[in-house]
């Protein structure tokens, strides 16, 4: 899995190993709402294992 930003400033995961056709899936508007999700994400699986939904 892999993160790309967008030419808005939009973060999106792909689906597919390969960035040559990828599938993308937008995860957050902007880097600092990315930032904050993963912020997020690294909180839950320090509390308790679980390695969130980013």
């Amino acid at each position: 899995m892999s993160y790309v930003a967008g030419p808005t400033g939009a973060v999106y995961r792909t689906r597919t190993a390969s960035l040559d056709e990828p599938e993308l899936d937008r995860v957050a508007d902007d880097l600092r709402q990315f930032l904050e999700l993963l912020e997020q994400a690294l909180m839950l699986f320090i509390a308790n294992g679980k390695p969130g939904h980013l």
